[in-house]
C-alpha cells in the first residue's frame, strides 16, 4: 500500500477529532465568517483514525454558504423537532452519513415525545452557514461532532449543560474527562470520542542499544542500563533518546567522535504533534492568552518545553530530527514509520500508521513497538488528548429535548457510530470515551497489533487531559494558531536565537489578539 493511500485513510479518521473551543467569558455577538477556526481539512498532521480538524494555518477567503444536498426531514406535527447539525468537524463523508442517519431513525422509533432531524453541511461551508443560521435565529440545536479548536469559530455561543448533566450518571466516564469539559463557558459537552497520548517505542531500537523500554505504568521508574532507577521524566527521556540516536558509524549522541550532520537513527520525535501548543501542553497544562481572554502570554513550562526541543534538534548532542531529516527518514515525515526514530509521542489516532514498509516497498506489515508512559516534568504528567464531542447552542429553545437526543448520541448512538461490528464498521475511528464501551475497540485493537501488550498504558492516559485544551480558545483564533505553527516549524527548521524569537512571537500574538477587540 503506497504512504498516500495510508494518509488519506488518516485524514479520514483525524476529520472528526480536531476542531474545537474552549473557555470563554463574556458572550460575544453570533458568530460570523470573520471569526473563523479551522476548516475541517486539518494541518500536516496525517488523515487518521477520526480527529477533529486542528488549524492548519491562515484560513482561505470565506467559503459561500451552500445548501446542504442532504434532504432534511420536515417537522412532525405534534413533536419537539431537534435539529442535528453535522458539518463542521466530521460526519459529511458519504460513508458516515448512512449510519448516522440511521441512529437518527433509532432515537426517533425509541421514543414518541423528540422528532431528531438530520442536517448535513459540506464541511468547506459549514462555518459560514452555521454563522447565518445564528445570525438569524434559526440555529441548530445539537452541533457535532466537533473538537475543541473546531468550536473556536463559536466561543460564546454553547449552552451551559450543568443543569443537564447533573440529572444524568457521569460515572460511566474517566471523570477527568468530564471536568475537562467544565470551561469558562460552562460545562459544554460530554465525553464522547478521545485520543489519549502515548508513547510509542520502537522496541529493536532499544533492543540493539541495551536499554530498557520506558515503563508501561505511569508511576514507574525507568531503570538505566548501570541498574540505577530514575524518575520517568522528560530529563530522563531526552538521556535515553541521545543514547538511541546514532551516525552512519553507529556512535551515539553522547560518544565522542559522534557525527551529528550523519545522523541515521534518532531518539525522538514530537512526530504530527508539530505545534508549539502542543509542545507546550506535553510539559504543563496552559494557554497562550491570560485569564482576561485578552493578553498574550507564555506559561514557563511552555518556554522550558520549547527549549528542550530546541535543544534535542541543535544542542551538541541531538536526538531530535530537525525538518529535513524528518522529512528523509523514509516515509517522509513519517519517520517512526521507517525505523529510524525510537520513540513518538502522538495521540492514539497515530494506531493507523503504524506499520513498517519492506525493503522494496511492496508491502507492509505492523512493525516491532509498543506503548509506554508519558513522562514527567516537574513530577507532574502533562498528558494531552484530542477529542470530539456533541455541543448545544446556547439560543435552543429546547434545551431539555435537544439534551436527551445528545444523550442519546452518546451513549446508545455510540454504538453504531463508533464501536461499529464486523457487518456495519463504526463510521466515527475514535477511541469511545464512555468505559463501558472501550473493551469492544481495545480488542480490535489487539487483533490488529498482537504484538502489542500494553494497552491498559494507552487507557490510563485518559487520566491526563490538557486542561485547558491544548487547543483552547484564542482572541482570532485561526490566526494565533497559524503564528503558533509558524513558530514550531522555525524551531525545527534552522537555528536561532530562541529567547529573542519567543519575544517576537509574544508581540506577534498579542497584536493578532488585538484584532479581535
Amino acid at each position: 500500500m503506497k504512504r498516500l493511500t495510508i494518509v488519506l485513510s488518516l485524514l479520514i479518521g483525524l476529520s472528526m477529532l480536531l476542531g474545537a473551543c474552549a473557555p470563554a467569558t463574556a458572550t460575544p455577538a453570533p458568530a460570523t465568517a470573520a471569526t473563523q477556526a479551522p476548516a475541517a481539512a486539518a494541518t500536516d498532521t496525517p488523515a487518521v483514525a477520526a480527529a477533529t480538524n486542528t488549524p492548519a494555518g491562515p484560513t482561505a477567503a470565506p467559503a459561500t454558504p451552500t445548501t446542504t444536498p442532504f434532504p432534511v426531514a420536515s417537522c412532525q406535527a405534534g413533536k419537539t423537532c431537534v435539529r442535528w447539525y453535522v458539518g463542521l468537524g466530521t460526519g459529511t463523508n458519504e460513508v458516515q452519513i448512512p449510519v448516522e442517519q440511521e441512529v437518527v431513525n433509532d432515537f426517533n422509533t425509541s421514543q414518541d415525545k423528540i422528532q431528531l432531524i438530520l442536517e448535513i453541511v459540506p464541511n468547506a461551508s459549514a462555518i459560514d452557514t452555521l454563522s447565518t443560521e445564528i445570525a438569524s435565529g434559526n440555529g441548530p440545536d445539537i452541533i457535532g461532532p466537533v473538537g475543541w479548536a473546531g468550536s473556536n469559530a463559536f466561543h460564546g455561543q454553547w449552552l451551559d449543560l450543568k443543569p443537564y448533566i447533573s440529572k444524568v450518571d457521569t460515572s460511566i466516564y474517566n471523570p477527568a474527562l468530564v471536568k475537562w469539559y467544565e470551561t469558562s463557558e460552562g460545562d459544554v459537552g460530554l465525553p464522547f470520542a478521545v485520543y489519549p497520548s502515548a508513547l510509542f517505542y520502537n522496541k529493536a531500537i532499544f533492543d540493539s542499544a541495551g536499554y530498557n523500554y520506558p515503563p508501561a505504568k505511569y508511576g514507574d521508574k525507568y531503570k538505566m542500563p548501570d541498574g540505577t532507577m530514575v524518575d520517568w521524566s522528560w530529563d530522563t527521556l531526552a538521556k535515553v533518546a541521545q543514547a538511541l540516536t546514532t551516525d552512519k558509524n553507529g556512535k551515539n549522541a553522547t560518544e565522542a567522535g559522534f557525527d551529528k550532520n550523519n545522523i541515521v537513527n534518532y531518539g525522538f520525535t514530537w512526530g504530527f504533534e508539530n505545534h508549539v501548543n502542543y509542545v507546550g501542553s506535553f510539559w504543563q497544562s496552559g494557554s497562550l492568552v491570560a485569564a482576561d481572554s485578552k493578553t498574550a502570554q507564555i506559561p514557563d513550562a511552555w518556554k522550558a518545553a520549547w527549549q528542550w526541543t530546541y535543544n534535542g534538534v541543535w544542542g551538541d548532542q541531538p536526538f531530535i530530527p530537525n525538518n529535513n531529516y524528518e522529512q528523509s527518514l523514509n516515509n517522509g515525515g513519517n519517520p517512526f514509520d521507517g525505523n529510524h526514530v525510537a520513540m513518538i509521542d502522538n495521540p492514539v489516532w497515530y494506531t493507523c500508521c503504524m506499520t513498517h514498509v519492506t525493503t522494496d516497498g511492496s508491502d507492509k506489515s505492523p512493525a516491532d513497538w509498543d506503548i509506554g508512559a508519558m513522562p514527567t516534568y516537574n513530577g507532574k504528567v502533562g498528558g494531552r488528548i484530542d477529542a470530539d464531542t456533541f455541543r448545544i447552542w446556547k439560543g435552543t429553545k429546547n434545551p431539555q429535548a435537544a439534551f436527551d437526543a445528545m444523550y442519546y448520541l452518546e451513549t446508545t448512538g455510540v454504538q453504531k457510530l463508533i464501536i461499529g461490528s464486523a457487518a456495519e464498521p463504526a463510521p466515527y475511528g475514535a477511541f469511545p470515551a464512555r468505559t463501558a464501551d472501550q473493551a469492544a475497540w481495545l480488542a480490535a485493537k489487539k487483533v490488529a497489533f498482537p504484538a502489542v501488550q500494553n494497552w491498559d498504558t494507552l487507557v490510563a492516559g485518559l487520566n491526563y487531559p490538557d486542561s485547558p485544551s491544548a487547543e483552547s480558545y484564542m482572541p482570532n483564533f485561526s490566526e494565533a494558531w497559524a503564528r503558533g505553527k509558524t513558530f514550531y516549524s522555525l524551531i525545527i527548521t534552522s537555528p536561532i536565537d530562541l529567547a529573542k524569537e519567543e519575544q517576537t512571537f509574544q508581540t506577534d500574538l498579542q497584536a493578532i489578539f488585538n484584532k479581535a477587540q
